[in-house]
């Protein structure tokens, strides 16, 4: 035994102990302890005989599991099994018996860096030595034969192969092609022609996935090293030629650091559109590459440009690098939402349909980060920011309770699939997303995948759009399985016994309240199931009722929208009983507000406030009993506080009107309740607070430029939908706010529309009186009846401007006897054309009691009423049947109009943004229009006797028009009402022959064409595509029915004056030369003068040969007008043609007969 060498031992010590070792060594007088064996090499394969029976007979023993075991059953001693092989990774190290450590491997020095990296040459060489090794194996086959499988991708691959070939080794040639046919006829030929292309299209080699240096150099062989200033900064500093790889250029990477050259453009040329990652239109270049904008430069198709197009993002959004595929699906989600703007209007068209497939498929991801990219895009997409804020701000002005229906068709009851998904979504973009499963879809996200919550958040954005789509795709989202409880369960859930509210599933959240009020605002049958089935009204009691989501703003956010949901609920009048049950918390906040909020409040908080007053509103109209405490509060506290403090305002915005707008809302409800006396306050308190608003300072600042924000004043150009999708169109670029004007931040049009309906409902005539003359009020009221032409009529938020004019006629109207009627009269004719579907209740009352209703006509008008009494002359006559007869009249227009056929349920809380308006602005020419269309439709199923009714008290009412109001009669252009007149013709083959009907149509015609210059049958014509079409039809309709009737001549006649296009004149002279036969008018009875068909003389020759030719032939009467117009051109013409030359004229004019 060898003693350990103690710490005071020399190296003298340490020798000489190593020198005793080696002599006892070689004496082979030490021995060993242990030895390296290596358990794997068959030649060491242990075999140990047993003294008991052998290994082979112990599981015949056993082979029966319910036998004894022998007690004196003697086992062999336990063998390790090494006849099978243990697969090793890695390389196979080959240990030295001498010192049991594994041999280095040493690099070839004879390799260098010419053809790819030493370790890439040296790997190379290893697998080509191992390949030589196994040829030499299989050096006995010389048959056309795989060397291995080619089929096999298993992990026993090689084992199998290995075996197929030791026994294929051990077989003859003619042996191993027998078997080969023997299997080959066996094997299906379609599978044995697979085998053989995979074997032969699975080529890997090293050059073919990594080629040389020199042939990656090729595509820039023409850069110069000279001109990479990055990389001459690298390889300028010393000694950079050792540095390692560095003795070979490889240009093909150096080319990706050249400098940018910054191309030109030429004036007017077009080019293709790049944008930055926020979604920034970028212009053709920019002055150099900078550290703000360098990331933006790529290798792409225009390297010197900065950005990336839509086809470059769409590439990037498919790419296998996740990466890649976020930016690009982000940046593309950025222009979507300055596209929705309207920033881009006019500009450049982004292409929505092919965004729309790129964004579905990239939803089909389930990587967090991708998925959440995909759905903001999506998002951003179908879900407009601009437009869905406006609908929440006017929620707190008591006017968001009506919803749009954002639909291409309301009426479409399912897919029928019969065109594709390309056809589709050019058309209608929401179906074709359904029509994808997106709602399944999305309830397998909320449900498996569960995302983040900003996911989440831009997943209840989304069916927030599908639901205010149809009904058909509303009721896709209602009934999707699963989809609403699991909404509600985890997103809308009941809190009250939960202790922890930090994990996002089991998290109220604001958009998921905003999806439930849009979809219970669709239909009354939802809202009950969610009430009933879903319990949502839990859910809303318990986020009210928890003074810990209160505490900041994201919960008073969900707070306002828990309030919107149950005003909602409470419209359909539901849940009135729990809304008695809750008093105790709604009085707490009510008095909370009223001690501690006031215009001052940010918007949150108004916002708040508000939502709770409209939710008690909406009870009182159900059940003024349950309201009845809180309304004793307000009118307590409120009116002293908020009221008062409105007075002595001293700056404003919109934003800041939102309590006193909704204390206005609940207080006219109050009103229209008829139980003031139920609380301890007259109406007379208020309305003395409401003159004491109109006289303060606060009524003046913020009225003092009401026309500023008005929708029908100002030319703005909204930011349009397409005809594949609808939104409510309240973006506008192209002004300050990039807002439509009511939603301005210094619009007072919200609270003034409020603060009229106040007015209105008290009934009290001294204060209706105060604001009709208020001066910021009269000024607005003037611009509006001066505009000649009102815009955004069609705007969804018009009709808060609209529903502030309805207001202001009908308190005009209660106190007509104080006020200049006509003022109002015209106002009221003017604006009927802005008023929507779901106004038509206070439009008939408009018409009713002030457009058709004698006493509210100017006093001009009532004076010329007294002069057509005595009167006889036929026309006044007329006038005054006419006049005796308004209640006929206006029994007519409202059937016709359809004004008592109201399509919309006014317990319905949506209307679809489709619907036109009450009543088009040529509607007093409806009635004959109507008849005309169904004429042509070939669908008139009205009688004769209710035609001639209809028409005679439409024509009445057409000339008390224009007889009384010409001002307002030029509203509407000339040539329109002339066209719409000669409908009359069309509408009836003997309409136009009753004596009464003719006299009023003439009597029109004549009215009309005192300012018969402005005539233009060229310009555009409102509902006719082409006056030469509608000429035409008139023209064949003389022929056939007319009977030669004067006054029917006259409409076929006014078009061929000389003034018009000469395309008439020859249309009748020609090609209906048959009606110059028949034309009888003679020159008394034509309503123009006869100037008109003479001058200036016809310069155009075909048309002049008719004229000579019907001369010539006889086949013109010689009284009628028409022999005048052309005796008068031809003589004419010869006169011309004696001041030429003969000769000229015989060359020119040679087909001309006198």
């Amino acid at each position: 035994m060898y003693q350990t060498l103690k710490p005071s031992k020399s190296e003298e010590n340490l020798l000489k102990l190593q020198e005793e070792f080696n002599k006892d060594k070689a004496a082979k007088k030490i021995k060993v302890a242990a030895t390296v064996v290596s358990g794997y090499e068959k030649s060491e394969r242990m075999e140990v005989e047993s003294p008991g029976e052998s290994a082979e007979e112990i599981p015949e023993r056993l082979g029966d599991a319910f036998t004894d075991i022998p007690k004196n059953f003697k086992v062999g001693p336990i063998i390790e099994r090494t006849s099978f092989k243990v697969p090793r990774s890695g390389c196979n190290f080959k240990f030295s018996q001498a010192t049991g450590f594994p041999i280095a491997k040493r690099r070839d020095t004879t390799l260098s860096t010419g053809e790819g990296s030493i370790f890439r040459q040296q790997m190379n060489k290893l697998k080509e030595m191992k390949c030589a090794d196994n040829d030499q194996k299989k050096r006995n086959i010389e048959i056309n034969q795989p060397g291995s499988s080619k089929v096999i991708n298993k992990v026993d691959k090689k084992q199998i192969d290995q075996e197929n070939m030791d026994l294929m080794s051990q077989m003859t040639e003619e042996e191993i092609l027998a078997e080969r046919e023997k299997l080959m006829s066996t094997l299906d030929p379609a599978i044995l022609a697979f085998m053989k292309s995979k074997r032969f299209h699975r080529k890997e080699t090293v050059e073919t996935r990594q080629p040389s240096i020199a042939k990656q150099n090729k595509p820039v062989e023409g850069l110069s090293f000279e001109d990479l200033q990055s990389a001459m900064e690298i390889l300028d500093q010393p000694e950079s030629d050792k540095w390692l790889n560095f003795d070979v250029l490889e240009t093909n990477k150096l080319a990706w650091i050249q400098n940018v050259d910054v191309p030109k453009i030429t004036k007017d040329s077009l080019y293709e559109a790049r944008f930055d990652f926020n979604g920034w239109l970028l212009p053709f270049t920019n002055d150099g590459m900078t550290e703000s904008n360098r990331s933006l430069y790529h290798h792409g198709e225009e390297p010197g440009r900065p950005g990336y197009t839509l086809q470059e993002l769409f590439q990037l959004s498919r790419s296998n690098v996740n990466q890649q595929k976020i930016v690009a699906l982000n940046t593309i989600a950025n222009i979507l939402v300055l596209q929705s703007s309207g920033i881009y209007d006019e500009v450049i068209e982004i292409p929505i349909e092919q965004i729309f497939f790129v964004l579905r498929f990239s939803l089909d991801d389930n990587t967090p980060a991708i998925l959440n990219a995909s759905i903001k895009a999506m998002r951003s997409l179908i879900y407009h920011p601009i437009d869905e804020t406006c609908l929440d701000n006017l929620w707190s002005f008591g006017l968001g309770l009506i919803q749009p229906i954002l639909a291409i068709d309301n009426e479409e009851k399912l897919d029928d699939k019969t065109v594709n998904d390309q056809q589709l979504v050019e058309t209608n973009l929401i179906k074709c997303l359904t029509r994808t499963d997106i709602v399944i879809r999305i309830r397998y996200i909320l449900i498996t995948v569960k995302p983040c919550l900003e996911t989440v958040s831009y997943l209840m954005e989304i069916l927030t759009r599908l639901a205010r789509d149809s009904n058909f795709v509303m009721m896709q989202v209602y009934e999707c399985h699963g989809l609403l409880q699991s909404v509600i369960t985890n997103f809308a859930p009941d809190i009250t016994n939960l202790k922890n509210l930090t994990n996002s599933y089991g998290q109220p959240l604001t958009q998921a309240l905003k999806f439930l009020r849009v979809l219970s605002a669709g239909s009354r049958k939802i809202a009950i199931q969610l009430i009933d089935k879903y319990k949502i009204l839990d859910s809303i009691m318990s986020y009210l009722s928890n003074e810990s989501i209160s505490a900041n703003v994201n919960g008073m956010k969900l707070q306002i929208e828990a309030f919107r949901l149950w005003s909602s609920l409470a419209r359909y009048g539901l849940t009135l009983d729990r809304f008695k049950d809750f008093q105790h918390v709604l009085y707490k906040l009510l008095d909370y507000h009223l001690k501690n909020s006031d215009h001052t409040s940010s918007y949150t908080v108004q916002a708040h406030v508000s939502s709770l007053l409209i939710l008690i509103s909406e009870v009182a109209k159900h059940d003024f009993d349950a309201t009845k405490v809180y309304y004793q509060l307000l009118l307590d506290l409120g009116v002293t506080k908020w009221l008062t403090q409105f007075t002595t305002m001293q700056q404003f915005t919109c934003g800041k009107l939102q309590i006193v707008s909704s204390f206005l809302v609940a207080m006219t409800n109050f009103v229209m309740s008829n139980k003031p006396s139920s609380v301890d306050m007259s109406v007379d308190v208020l309305i003395n607070f409401a003159e004491k608003m109109m006289d303060s300072h606060g009524f003046n600042l913020v009225t003092k430029d009401i026309q500023s924000a008005s929708n029908v004043l100002n030319n703005y150009e909204t930011h349009k939908c397409g005809a594949n999708f609808k939104y409510t169109e309240a973006a506008v670029w192209n002004c300050s706010d990039h807002v439509v004007p009511v939603f301005k931040p210094n619009s007072c049009i919200p609270f003034i529309r409020v603060f009229s309906d106040f007015v209105e409902s008290t009934k009290n005539k001294k204060l209706m009186i105060k604001f009709l003359s208020n001066d910021n009020v009269l000024l607005y009221l003037r611009q509006v009846k001066q505009a000649n032409k009102y815009y955004l009529t069609g705007n969804w938020y018009t009709r808060v401007e609209s529903g502030l004019l309805l207001s202001i006629l009908k308190m005009a109207i209660e106190v007509q006897n104080s006020i200049d009627t006509g003022f109002f009269y015209a106002l009221a004719m003017k604006t009927l054309s802005i008023y929507h579907e779901d106004q038509k209740p206070d439009v008939e009352y408009v018409l009713k009691h002030a457009i058709f209703s004698p006493e509210f006509y100017p006093p001009d008008v009532f004076l010329a009423r007294m002069d057509i009494e005595d009167a006889e002359d036929p026309s006044k006559e007329t006038l005054k049947s006419a006049l005796d007869n308004i209640n006929d009249i206006f029994n007519v227009y409202m059937n016709v109009l359809g004004l008592k056929k109201l399509k919309v349920n006014p317990l319905w809380q949506s209307v679809d943004v489709n619907m036109e308006n009450a009543l088009p602005i040529d509607w007093i020419y409806s009635p004959i229009i109507i008849l005309y269309s169904n004429q042509q439709e070939e669908q008139n199923t009205i009688t004769k006797d209710d035609q001639v009714f209809i028409i005679t008290n439409c024509l009445r009412w057409v000339y008390i028009y224009e007889t009384y109001f010409p001002s307002l009669a030029i509203m509407i252009d000339t040539t329109d009402r002339f066209c719409r007149l000669a409908c009359t013709f069309l509408g009836s083959d003997s309409l136009f022959l009753i004596p009464d009907v003719k006299n009023l149509l003439e009597l029109c015609l004549k009215s009309v064409l005192k300012i018969g210059d402005q005539l233009n049958f060229e310009r555009n014509i409102h509902g006719l595509c082409n006056f030469q079409d509608f000429f035409t039809q008139l023209l064949e309709q003389y022929l056939g029915v007319s009977y030669g009737d004067a006054l029917f001549g006259n409409f076929v006649l006014i078009p061929l004056a000389q003034k018009h296009n000469v395309k008439y004149r020859k249309t009748v002279w020609s090609e209906y030369a048959g009606i110059v036969q028949v034309f009888n008018l003679t020159e008394k009875d034509i309503v123009l003068s006869i100037e008109s068909f003479l001058e200036p003389e016809e310069t155009d020759m075909s048309l002049l040969r008719c004229y000579a030719q019907a001369l010539r032939t006889h086949n013109i009467r010689t009284h009628s007008v028409f022999y005048k117009i052309a005796k008068h051109h031809v003589q004419k013409f010869h006169a011309r043609r004696n001041m030429l030359n003969e000769s000229t004229f015989e060359m020119e004019n040679k087909n001309i007969v006198q």
